[in-house]
């Protein structure tokens, strides 16, 4: 099981409407809920969802909501590890659908989503290359995407897509054009660590 190693500085405002609307398109759901805010410096720290083997550096100090969305055909819980920094957006989704054989079928819409959500285009697009997650599935993908916020102005957002077992997960990036840094990204993506899958899932 994966442990953190960090000591978060506490949150002082509450999150502000545009970002938690920009976790919802970033998740491709209806989530809703308060995340928490903090500094706007970049002040990279470890940790991960509750309950959940998997950990990414974040860049402020994240909180967690959880709430119930239809994925898949599904109805499930989906929750979603995020804060924002620098005004950027920096979030976890993850959901358990409970069958391996909707995990295919859940990225496929999440990956529609994330793209049509922001009326988005593709500007790069690889493999999502993450140890320990599930392989050969189409949409475990890392994306680029330019596209624009519900009322107006430019957005971009990086999107990772992958799996373990029954379980799918989206870390992803959102700012405005003007406020995004690719290098912050980049390092949120690259810094996931999923620990092992059960031998049962695997």
């Amino acid at each position: 099981m994966l442990n953190p190693e960090s000591s978060p500085r506490p949150c002082v405002r509450s999150i502000p409407r545009r970002v938690a609307r920009a976790a919802r398109i970033a998740a491709g759901t209806a989530l809703a809920g308060s995340l928490w805010a903090c500094s706007p410096a970049l002040d990279w720290r470890q940790a991960g969802p509750p309950g959940v083997d998997i950990l990414l550096q974040y860049p402020c100090k994240p909180q967690h909501v959880t709430q119930p969305v239809v994925l898949a055909g599904k109805r499930l819980d989906m929750s979603m590890t995020g804060c924002e920094a620098a005004h950027m957006t920096f979030a976890l989704a993850h959901a358990d659908l409970g069958d391996a054989a909707l995990v295919a079928p859940a990225l496929a819409e999440l990956r529609r989503d994330a793209v049509s959500n922001i009326r988005g285009r593709v500007l790069r697009q690889q493999a999502a290359q993450v140890r320990h997650a599930a392989p050969g599935l189409a949409d475990s993908v890392e994306l680029d995407l330019a596209g624009q916020a519900p009322g107006g102005g430019a957005l971009r957002e990086h999107v990772l897509l992958f799996a373990q077992g029954a379980q799918v997960f989206q870390a992803v990036v959102l700012a405005k054009d003007a406020d995004y840094r690719e290098d912050a990204a980049h390092s949120f993506a690259g810094s996931v660590q999923l620990g092992a899958a059960p031998a049962a899932a695997r």
